[in-house]
């Protein structure tokens, strides 16, 4: 009797854990809209229905679809019943083995959706939080930061380690270049540490692609969307080249910011040594920067300016600098920076321009320091946050 107790324990909290992990709320509300259209499979609904059962604020995690999904009150009533039911409950033992088969079932689906790269499913247990790794054999890696997490190939070979908030990747001798990509989600920034010692800053909602080991034979080119700082590290036979929008810049070794976020201009910020930017067109001759200059991409042209550097380079310790910029451009920051979605119905606001520093400020802090300069009223709902006149 003993033995069978300690058994049930050990798969009860696997199982427990299990659900926990893979259907945090952001997931699960993915997964309830589905629910809501109908468009489960009944493994999903047991799921869904676990999550409900074992998650201590459900009231506060359906009150939203109460009004906001158009619920029917019947289905409502039904939802509800269900909550009080599974309270009034003590131990199932055929619940039990209900949700472990489930477990195991699940498992399995994450299992085949991952081999088959199925990426429209994988939603069932994305972590929006999650820094998302694209490997070379079409698999998808998720990274939590300050966690120890590897990247291997299909192999198995180690190919980076994770160590908090950087991953740092080992030169390898390979046959062929294999390409990794790294996406950052909103409200997030990261370090990549590439195979030849070069250290990447990355801000938040960018994604870098680049070489898991760079070719002796070759330049190092790596692909920015998105805005991060390079700190290159220097090697006079093998040219350095970070491709954003449609600018190059090459470098042999040396320390530059590259913005290249979409739908906004995309420039690059010396800080020290030099570099060489040219557009992807092959126009005109390559711009080469000095420190302390910022090259803008203005449609066909290259705009060349003198700059505070340290405007440039404050998002890595976490600030968020504007300098006489309009509002409407600093809206897509706050987006990045807090991960929400800003609506501003207030059009007057767009080109008023500002300029400040914020630091560890909350969302409401920084808006209530704009509100008492321009006067506008403002809502927050989740993460979605709306702007209006007074």
């Amino acid at each position: 009797m003993a033995c069978t107790i300690l058994i049930f324990w050990v798969l009860s909290c696997e199982c427990h854990f299990f659900i926990q992990t893979i259907m945090n709320a952001k997931a699960a509300k993915k997964l309830f809209k589905r629910y809501l259209k109908n468009e489960c499979t009944p493994e999903e609904i047991a799921l869904l229905d676990r999550f409900l059962e074992s998650y201590q604020d459900k009231e506060v995690f359906l009150s939203e679809f109460k009004n906001g999904e158009g619920l029917k009150k019947d289905v409502w009533l039904k939802i509800e019943s269900r909550i009080a039911s599974s309270k009034s409950k003590g131990f199932n033992l055929y619940g039990f083995f209900k949700y472990a088969a489930i477990f195991i079932g699940v498992l399995g689906l994450v299992l085949l959706f991952d081999y088959l790269g199925q990426a429209e499913r994988t939603d069932l247990i994305m972590d929006d939080d999650a820094i998302v790794i694209k490997t070379g054999d079409n698999a998808t890696k998720q990274i939590l930061l300050g966690g120890k997490e590897t990247i291997t190939d299909a192999n198995g070979n180690l190919l980076a380690s994770q160590n908090d908030n950087q991953l740092v990747y080992h030169q390898r001798e390979l046959d062929e270049l294999v390409y990794n990509e790294i996406i950052i989600p909103k409200g997030k920034t990261f370090q990549v540490v590439l195979s030849d010692g070069t250290l990447v800053h990355l801000n938040a909602g960018s994604s870098l692609k680049y070489p898991v080991s760079f070719s002796p034979s070759e330049e190092r080119k790596v692909f920015l969307e998105g805005e991060a700082y390079f700190e290159v590290f220097k090697d006079d036979e093998h040219r350095f080249t970070v491709v954003a929008d449609k600018m190059e810049v090459q470098v042999l070794g040396t320390h530059f910011n590259v913005s290249s976020y979409q739908n906004e201009t995309a420039y690059t910020v010396l800080a020290e040594g030099s570099v060489a930017l040219s557009l992807m067109d092959g126009g005109d001759r390559p711009i080469i920067l000095k420190p302390g200059q910022k090259a803008a991409l203005e449609g066909e042209a290259v705009k060349v300016s003198q700059v505070d550097v340290k405007d440039y380079m404050d998002w890595r310790s976490g600030s968020l600098t504007f300098k006489n910029e309009p509002f409407s451009t600093i809206v897509k920051k706050i987006e990045r920076r807090y991960n929400v979605t800003v609506e501003n119905t207030y059009k007057e606001l767009d080109s008023i321009r500002f300029r400040g520093t914020f630091g560890n400020e909350t969302i409401e802090d920084l808006l209530n320091t704009f509100k008492e300069s321009a006067g506008f009223e403002y809502e927050i709902s989740t993460n979605k946050i709306l702007i209006k006149k007074p």
